[in-house]
């Protein structure tokens, strides 16, 4: 082949990929932008406070008079739960807690979008997510019946390495009470905040009488979230409370979304 027929064939080699670019560069060109940011360092800063205080109840006493689990009623029709928030009781033993930062990203999240919350703030006598008989469970009920809500997300801690950011626990399924676009649009939500190891039904939430079970067996679709310990300690450090910022924003997205129907 002499040189100027291969300098032909290289030209009309390059002529075309420059062509078949030319769509994907004008697909690029129209990708719409993103949302505008929505959690602010303050938000952060309340969060670690409230993780350190809740934190620092390990091995203290329930106050006279004081509750171990508080109502925060919100203005929107979905329901946060951190249960244990502070170490629970269960079969006779206290047990590990899944931090402070769990009810401290439960009451971030209320007070972002107007969902109501529950959650443990010191070491109480049960555990709401292993028996029905306790109190938490009863103000929970009274919460379902007066608020009618569309969904309830309940919030844990995971095992920093466990090699999932989230786990999303569903009773294999059933707890969406067939509506499984609430999990494709959680899905979606934390994928577009850049969210992506994800992992279903590891902690499938239908063992023992767990929160998702019971907002189930009320009506209410419900979503147990195992959130890897990495993003719910915002007080570690600059990478933690970034992460837990990045999770606040996307559940955020996704709660308001569901409060406004899109959810299904």
């Amino acid at each position: 082949m002499n040189f100027k027929k291969y300098f032909h064939i290289t030209l009309i080699c390059l002529t075309a990929s420059v062509l078949m670019a030319l769509p994907v560069a004008a697909k690029r060109g129209t990708e719409p932008l993103p949302e505008r940011a929505l959690i602010s360092p303050a938000q952060v800063t309340q969060a670690i406070q409230v993780e350190n205080l809740l934190n620092s109840r390990e091995n203290v006493a329930l106050p006279e008079g004081e509750s171990w689990f508080k109502v925060v009623k919100g203005t929107i029709p979905v329901i946060i739960t951190a249960p244990h928030a502070t170490r629970p009781f269960r079969e006779g033993k206290r047990r590990f807690s899944d931090g402070g930062g769990t009810a401290a990203l439960a009451l971030a999240l209320g007070e972002q979008t107007g969902a109501s919350v529950i959650y443990t703030t010191y070491e109480g006598p049960s555990d709401p997510n292993y028996y029905d008989d306790n109190g938490f469970k009863a103000a929970l009920a009274d919460l379902i019946q007066a608020e009618t809500p569309v969904l309830l997300l309940d919030i844990h801690g995971s095992h920093p390495f466990r090699s999932y950011d989230i786990d999303f626990g569903t009773m294999n399924g059933e707890s969406l009470l067939g509506q499984p676009g609430l999990l494709h649009r959680l899905i979606h939500r934390l994928k577009e905040d850049g969210i992506d190891s994800l992992s279903s039904n590891r902690f499938a939430a239908s063992s023992h009488q767990t929160i998702t079970k019971f907002a189930a067996q009320a009506g209410v679709p419900a979503i147990q979230l195992e959130i890897n310990a990495t993003y719910v300690m915002p007080s570690e450090g600059n990478l933690e409370a970034q992460r837990f910022s990045v999770l606040l924003q996307a559940l955020s997205r996704f709660v308001t979304d569901v409060a406004d129907g899109q959810g299904n």
